[in-house]
């Protein structure tokens, strides 16, 4: 059975339509970096981090409410590589350790930090 991700990516270094996008999608259909070895992946929602300081939460508490309405499960969130370079390069001020305990503690799914290569 496929299993259903979901990925947040960052606000200042993707745009509303960002090339960068297709990285991410490669990653997960063809098996890649964070998705290797993995059978079925389907991405069933991207969202942005709600730009600088970051209003991620209830972004994704929004998103998954629309999830369930949908009678779609998620089964793992990814924050995407932009995130983790913006956190790691650039000074993002999110608390991406808290957060992501707190969305693995609310949504009781795993969530990764990254999606692919730099």
């Amino acid at each position: 059975m496929a299993k259903n991700i979901g990925i947040i990516y960052c606000e200042k270094i993707q745009d509303s339509s960002c090339v960068g996008c297709a990285k991410c999608y490669k990653a997960v259909n063809d098996k890649l970096f964070a998705f290797e070895g993995q059978d079925d992946v389907n991405i069933v929602f991207k969202t942005g981090c709600g730009d600088c300081p970051g209003l991620v939460l209830p972004r994704i508490q929004l998103q998954m409410l629309c999830m369930e309405k949908l009678e779609t499960k998620v089964d793992e969130v990814y924050f995407g590589t932009c995130v983790k370079k913006a956190h790691g390069m650039m000074n993002c001020p999110m608390n991406l350790p808290g957060i992501t305990k707190k969305l693995e503690e609310v949504y009781q799914v795993p969530v990764h930090v990254g999606t692919h290569d730099m």
